[in-house]
């Protein structure tokens, strides 16, 4: 995956699957993550959309309606993004952590994502 970040800041690992509208990601963490490093995975996660052309620079504008449904231990997870809308440089995106057999969901939310 084309991303700025550098180690330990990257998770997102691995396109899994990809459509125009859906993407589910393999992301790898070095500590047991928290909530925040999940949204944070799952920003990055959205750069799936993004792996044509120039490489672009996005920034997380902000999450909502996040929820922690299951603590976990792994330091591996699927990241299942669905694309709500786009408007010109804004991304809208619905999440969902789950594990990597995506038997347990770990958590879901919003978030809109800034591109440039």
């Amino acid at each position: 995956m084309k991303l700025p970040h550098q180690e330990p800041l990257i998770f997102a690992r691995e396109i899994l699957s990809l459509t125009s509208t859906d993407a589910k990601v393999l992301c790898r963490f070095e500590e047991i993550p928290s909530l925040a490093t999940f949204i944070e995975a799952s920003a990055q996660s959205s750069a799936a959309f993004f792996q044509d052309g120039d490489h672009k620079l996005g920034f997380l504008a902000n999450a909502k309606n996040v929820e922690w449904i299951t603590k976990t231990q792994n330091s591996e997870c699927i990241i299942c993004l669905h694309l709500n809308l786009t408007f010109e440089t804004m991304s809208n995106y619905n999440f969902r952590v789950c594990s990597k057999d995506e038997q347990i969901d770990i958590c879901s939310g919003e978030f809109t994502v800034s591109i440039q």
